[in-house]
């Protein structure tokens, strides 16, 4: 976007075009008082991004501690079990998927919002509250830090298997069996599901991807509406 802001419509109609055949998107922030704004707007950090980074902040300290307290703190206390390392790994990767599918759901909720201040209303033409019209503008905001979570969830689990503890558990379980003599059999049940729940996790976060990169404007200018939509439905 460039802003665009005069006192004489003809001249700033003929700037917004010249902005448009560059392929740029001209928005008008009104007379010359919005200069000093205008020019200010380049220092400001992340200005869409502030309640979307100290939303997603402030809810994964709280899952961060929720599972710290249930993982770790409650083992030790009442079972006697270090389990501290889980910090690492562990702990980020249960907070990871559940902060991708809060966020995610945050993005598509104020649109439903919006749909029944409609239907109450009998018209689409007045404008939303203040904070649902905040929150639909930071909806993309939301969706991009979901997906750096979900991102995220991905590469923890694929580094599940190397780490000492998963190593561990593998070989207390065959030294069980060789201690008993007595070789667990595949169950297939398990492993139809095992497969299954993997299958649809890769799925989905290819879905994910695909929403994220539709969503960024040099695609999204190049699909119409309907093959947006169709996209995003999915």
């Amino acid at each position: 976007q460039v802003f665009v802001c005069g006192d004489d419509v003809e001249a700033k109609q003929m700037v917004m075009n010249v902005v448009r055949a560059l392929g740029l998107t001209p928005l008008d922030k009104g007379s010359l008082l919005a200069a000093q704004e205008i020019e200010n707007y380049p220092l400001q950090l992340f200005p869409m991004w502030k309640f979307p980074i100290f939303l997603s902040l402030g809810l994964t300290a709280f899952f961060f501690f929720y599972c710290l307290a249930l993982d770790v703190i409650y083992t030790y206390i009442y079972e006697n079990n270090n389990f501290s390392f889980f910090i690492a790994i562990t702990i980020p990767n249960r907070v990871c998927p559940v902060m991708a599918l809060i966020l995610l759901a945050l993005v598509y909720l104020p649109g439903i919002f919006a749909a029944i201040i409609q239907l109450y209303r009998g018209t689409k033409y007045r404008r939303f509250p203040d904070w649902l019209d905040k929150w639909m503008l930071c909806r993309k905001q939301l969706g991009l830090i979901a997906l750096a979570f979900a991102s995220l969830h991905v590469v923890f689990t694929l580094v599940t298997p190397m780490r000492a503890f998963a190593s561990w558990r593998t070989s207390k379980g065959i030294i069980s069996q060789v201690l008993n003599n007595k070789t667990e059999p595949l169950n297939n049940t398990n492993a139809w599901l095992s497969d299954s729940y993997l299958a649809l996790g890769i799925l989905g976060f290819f879905l994910f991807v695909l929403l994220g990169i539709t969503s960024l404007p040099s695609v999204s200018n190049n699909v119409n509406w309907r093959e947006f939509r169709f996209v995003q439905v999915r």
